[in-house]
């Protein structure tokens, strides 16, 4: 009997080795293969039209329900997860949700998992967003161009009291109070077509619900991204219940200061940042005979304009953070009489890290010694302020070499207040190397030039914490000695994390950018050049200023393939194509706009290049212009042809391979190792090519895919070489330079030095050059090499060190590695043997050491090493 076709799907489903079901609109299963069955352990008969998504999948059931709700819509949906059996197995899957439609209606979804491989990078990167997501302080909410929230965090459950899956699917109304709703629909609208990151309600007071009703304040910043599903917002909400306590707090705390100030018995003054007075005391209008005058708002170089310029050099460090005192100084007045006065001045904060201004203390000592009780009173005023701003005060008596530190101090150490402190135990908080280097020469600069610091360095707290701390630091000299040094001290740490990342964010950006590998040249709607890239000055031998403006791309281009390529699209389209609209039309059609083109350099000389057009569109979807991205690919078509011609080459060989004898053995042992490395390197470097997500990015894989390409060529072309020679029984030398075989062998190991951050250093000044056989020499670089960064260590990036010299009239090599080392007690009789590993590497064959020492004995030279476990081998070689 004749099996149905629903009867062969149903076979052929089962015999499919991807786990495949299908589930209906309430999310019952309605089928699953004998994969999908296997993997989760349950029987048919628990399974089908009994169990639900969410029974089966448990705990991972919330991860997989926005890409249900989207299949459900009717949007196909792939994605990657860690999927979990009922055994406790895992694999890493590619998940596909394919909505079932019939009649526009959507009946269900079928659900199809494969276990191949996935990329990792994307997971992790996956992974890292989320994380990063989970981690922010304030909630994240995503919701698209309608307001129906797409995605939240963890902080977003906390701030507002429901749980994700309560927020997710709902309009974002739903966390907003009754009188902010109205206007909402309108505003998202509007700022969906922005594609711009700004606060939201500037100068309004906004407020959220939380889902027991109650109102709060909130802060919240926007910004829209474009994605396959339209546009995406995303809002980061901060409840800022707490800073409105604290400012108003702050604000009632500055009131209760200045009705201090005012009635202090001591000179005060408090100053804005324009040096325009706040706040003065009785005493300060008495001492400067201002009690008829009004200083509110008046400004202090107005009242006293015999102030120096040094004094107002003294004011400026000090509103950047600075603290100034002195116990004595002649204060000559404009009616010629001098006042001798002690004075400080130091800023004070409005919040942390933001000054709002300077605070002048002063005491006429010419009747007055006695200062220390109205200086605490003012130092009362100055803690307070450095308490809100979370910074700290210090003190060094030079004399009693008594060290004073402020409560905020300890904390940032991490230790209690009685800790003992000498300049011993400071100094060893300071991390050794840079910072504890840089400590040491400021404050010895300070102590004995009064050069005053301002410096970012790294401490090491009681409990072994890494810190980032600004340190301010001042000399007090009495009588050309130096007796006090004072000074601030800030937790920076988590903007100095930021920084450095950032800083190496933009580093690698630039690269990137400045890259001149590949050329991009940009057009407006009629073909003028607006944009021509380092890249494309040097392919093209034309400077930007002469095309930009004034050129279109139909100068780069050979005429006859315009012609073609117009006539083409002529036919394509059913009208006429010509000129620059063979170019403009052929950035329409997609994927089909990548194709080989002649490009015409400044000089006449032609070049192959691979030519990807794209067209330019606003945020309205209208054209604006065209983008072509080159890559010079004539070395590669020569390399492709090279590459067919030595695989026929290598098969004729493998042929022979069968009817050698031990030295031909040998020599499969070469071509198999020798060619394991660049081959690995090319799959590393066309697996990093699949999870690029930049187009340039990918260009400059393709352009290391070529360089390999090209040097596993000449790989193979002298494995060819070999076999003759061996065929021959003599041995071909030639000059060599060591330089050029560690760049070859850099190149073609170029995947697993990026990978492992290796650093290679290099001396070949002794002895630069060697008359040698190329193939032997070769092999040993890349085997050494290649053996230093397979074994490298897991706690440092390897650091391989080459070195030549010339003793007794014979060249020495020698190669260094920080890698695992080799425990020579135990293995050092079968170091070079056939099949000898001594780690636990599955791909490792034993063969590299073995064919190194060969070619060395067979040159007449000789190798030894010297190892030990963790921290590393050498290799020495005597030609």
């Amino acid at each position: 009997m004749q099996a149905s076709s629903k009867q062969i799907g149903f076979i052929a489903a089962n015999h499919n080795p991807a786990l495949l079901a299908f589930w209906d609109k309430n999310e019952i299963c309605r089928f699953a293969n004998a994969a999908y069955l296997e993997w989760y352990g349950k029987p048919h008969e628990d399974i089908i039209d009994k169990i639900s998504k969410k029974e089966l999948l448990g705990e991972e059931y919330e991860d997989h329900v926005p890409y249900i709700r989207e299949a459900l819509k009717g949007k196909k949906q792939c994605f990657y997860r860690k999927t979990k059996s009922l055994k406790n197995k895992s694999l890493h899957s590619e998940v596909t949700y394919t909505p079932y439609i019939e009649n526009g209606e959507v009946l269900g979804f079928t659900a199809h998992i494969t276990d191949k491989p996935i990329n990792v990078p994307n997971l992790k990167t996956e992974k890292l967003f989320k994380d990063l997501l989970e981690s922010a302080p304030d909630a994240i909410l995503i919701v698209d161009s309608t307001g129906e929230i797409k995605m939240v965090n963890q902080q977003a459950e906390n701030i507002f009291g429901y749980t994700k899956l309560e927020m997710l699917g709902k309009d974002i109304t739903l966390l907003m109070p009754e009188g902010n709703k109205s206007k909402h629909k309108s505003h998202i609208e509007k700022f969906s077509n922005l594609s711009t990151i700004r606060p939201m309600g500037t100068g309004m007071k906004l407020y959220g619900k939380r889902k027991n009703g109650g109102e709060f304040r909130i802060e919240v910043s926007l910004s829209s991204t474009k994605s396959e599903d339209g546009i995406l917002v995303m809002a980061s909400v901060r409840d800022i219940t707490d800073r409105i306590r604290i400012e108003n707090e702050l604000k009632e705390s500055n009131r209760r200061n200045s009705i201090f100030i005012q009635q202090s018995p001591n000179a005060i003054a408090m100053l804005d940042k324009d040096m325009r007075y706040m706040a003065v005391s009785q005493k300060w209008l008495e001492d400067y005979d201002l009690k008829s005058q009004n200083l509110i708002g008046q400004s202090h170089y107005d009242l006293f304009p015999e102030i120096g310029e040094d004094w107002k050099e003294k004011h400026q460090l000090c509103l950047k953070g600075e603290i100034h005192h002195c116990d004595e100084e002649a204060f000559k007045r404009a009616n010629g009489s001098t006042q001798w006065i002690k004075w400080g001045i130091r800023p004070w904060y409005v919040s942390e890290n933001n000054i709002g201004g300077i605070i002048m203390h002063s005491e006429d000592i010419t009747p007055l010694k006695e200062n220390k009780r109205e200086k605490k009173r003012i130092e009362k005023i100055l803690e307070r302020t450095n308490a809100i701003a979370r910074i700290g005060t210090w003190e060094v008596d030079l004399d009693k070499e008594e060290f004073i530190w402020s409560k905020i101090i300890y904390e940032i150490h991490e230790v209690p207040e009685d800790f003992v402190r000498d300049s011993t135990s400071v100094m060893a908080f300071f991390k050794k190397g840079r910072s504890q280097d840089l400590m040491s020469k400021v404050i010895s600069e300070c102590i004995f030039n009064g050069t005053p610091y301002d410096v970012e360095v790294e401490l090491l707290t009681a409990k072994g914490n890494e810190v980032w701390a600004r340190i301010i630091g001042q000399s007090e000299f009495i009588n050309g000695k130096c007796k006090r040094l004072y000074g601030i001290l800030q937790d920076i740490t988590s903007i100095k994390k930021v920084e450095i990342k950032l800083n190496k964010v933009n580093e690698e950006l630039k690269a990137i950018l400045d890259s001149g590998t590949v050329s991009i040249i940009g057009t407006d709607n009629e073909g003028t050049i607006t944009h021509f890239n380092r890249g494309a000055e040097k392919m093209l031998k034309y400077s930007a200023w002469e095309v930009v403006g004034k050129k279109t791309p139909e100068v780069f281009h050979l005429k006859e393939e315009i012609l073609k390529r117009g006539a083409e699209l002529s036919l394509q389209l059913g009208r006429q194509v010509s000129g620059f609209e063979v170019i403009a039309e052929t950035s329409n059609l997609g994927d089909h706009g990548t194709n080989e083109w002649t490009y015409i350099r400044k000089d006449g000389q032609k070049l192959v290049v691979l030519l990807t057009l794209t067209p330019l569109k606003n945020q309205l979807g209208e054209t604006f212009g065209t983008l072509g991205i080159a890559t010079d690919v004539n070395e590669r078509v020569e390399n492709q042809q090279k590459l067919k011609e030595a695989k026929a080459n290598l098969e004729v060989l493998t042929e022979k391979l069968s009817s050698q004898n031990m030295q031909l053995a040998n020599f499969a042992h070469i071509t198999s190792h020798n060619l394991r490395a660049p081959v690995s390197n090319l799959n590393s470097l066309l697996q990093f090519y699949h999870t690029s997500e930049g187009q340039e990015i990918k260009d400059t894989v393709i352009d290391n895919f070529e360089t390999v390409c090209k040097h596993l060529t000449n790989t193979l072309d002298n494995l060819v070489g070999l076999l003759e020679i061996q065929e021959e029984g003599s041995k071909k030398i030639e000059i060599i330079e060591f330089d050029e075989v560690l760049g070859k062998t850099k190149e073609m190991l170029v995947s697993y030095i990026r990978e492992s951050g290796a650093q290679i250093i290099a001396d070949f000044s002794k002895a630069p050059k060697i008359t040698y056989n190329r193939i032997f020499l070769e092999s040993i670089f890349l085997n050494l090499i290649g053996n230093a960064i397979n074994y490298r260590s897991s706690e440092s990036a390897p650091v391989i060190k080459l070195e030549t010299d010339i003793s007794y009239n014979r060249i020495h090599f020698t190669i260094s590695d920080n890698g695992l080392g080799i425990d020579l007690k135990k293995h050092g009789k079968d170091l070079f043997g056939l099949h000898k590993t001594f780690h636990e590497n599955s791909e490792a064959k034993g063969i590299g050491l073995f064919l190194t020492k060969n070619h060395i004995e067979a040159m007449g030279g000789a190798i030894y090493a010297r190892s030990e476990v963790g921290r590393g081998t050498t290799f020495t070689i005597k030609f």
